[in-house]
């Protein structure tokens, strides 16, 4: 049987969105949508970060007049720049408020020193850390200043990890291995870690 025209055009007006979808690429699982409601937080929020290695601290209020610090966010980029090449990121003032809502969620105030182990990444030292580290991520939001490792000698890093993945902040996992928090401001979500 030879298609009418008038069947041509109803077959490729029914095939042309099928056609369409089979070549669009992949959407990624973890795909950003609109952040959850949040408490709010105080209208003044201090940080207190410590880079136990080096013996550097920073004792910042990094929010106030409803705006984030900017001088207070270069202090906190210097702390949490890479360590192996000495390049300094950008934080992500979000992440700092993830960790300031951390801390005010334990019970613990402000003044309570964090001691990070590993802030902003260069691609070279991920890629280094990737050789030799399983728990490495090749796309690490630490490449984009908004991923950090830490410890609060105060608390166990295990209750730290499973509050912090409540808190629908973004990522959050404790490593049992290293005794370290990781949080971030990608997706809400929690992997295995060793």
């Amino acid at each position: 049987m030879i298609p009418t025209p008038r069947r041509a055009l109803l077959a490729a007006l029914l095939l042309f969105p099928l056609a369409a979808c089979s070549t669009r690429p992949p959407v990624a699982e973890e795909e950003e949508g609109p952040p959850p409601d949040l408490p709010p937080l105080p209208a003044v929020r201090r940080i207190v970060l410590a880079h136990v290695k080096s013996g550097e601290m920073v004792d910042v209020i990094y929010f106030h007049n409803d705006t984030y610090d900017p001088r207070a966010m270069q202090q906190i980029d210097h702390l949490l720049r890479d360590r192996r090449t000495g390049q300094v990121g950008r934080i992500d003032p979000l992440l700092m408020d993830f960790m300031f809502d951390l801390l005010q969620r334990t019970g613990l105030p402000p003044t309570t020193v964090v001691q990070v182990t590993d802030g902003f990444r260069s691609p070279g030292t991920n890629t280094d850390l990737m050789r030799n580290n399983p728990n490495a991520a090749r796309e690490s939001y630490h490449l984009q200043g908004r991923a950090m490792d830490f410890k609060v000698p105060l608390l166990p890093g295990a209750a730290l990890g499973e509050i912090a993945k409540t808190m629908q902040r973004g990522g959050a996992a404790f490593y049992p291995t290293t005794g370290h928090t990781h949080i971030d401001t990608g997706p809400n979500r929690t992997w295995k870690t060793r």
